[in-house]
């Protein structure tokens, strides 16, 4: 084997080598892009999924401030009732007091 055709031995096995590398910074450049678009994806998700569980949030404090209000509100008409039907039985006892029986 002479020297020339060790040189091109030589150069024959750098071009495969950089065929090669050249495929494979493809492949990686491939493989990064789409870890990034299902890293978009996925964040997309995440958005979206905390916005619907904050618009569910809002609407559940909603609804039980709704209840928390109502519920005052019958506390204080059973109060309300409780006292104007104890103020009869008393207007009634002291009626029938009155009346002598």
């Amino acid at each position: 084997m002479s020297a020339s055709d060790t040189t091109k031995e030589t150069g024959r096995n750098s071009d495969a080598v950089l065929i090669a590398m050249g495929k494979l910074e493809g492949q990686l450049a491939a493989m990064t892009n789409l870890m990034q678009q299902n890293h978009q994806a996925t964040q997309t998700r995440i958005e979206d999924l905390s916005k619907a569980v904050g618009v569910r949030f809002d609407g559940i404090e909603k609804r039980l401030a709704t209840l928390e209000q109502n519920e005052r509100g019958t506390a204080i008409r059973a109060a309300g009732t409780g006292a104007l039907a104890g103020a009869i039985v008393a207007a009634g006892l002291q009626a029938m007091r009155a009346l002598g029986h």
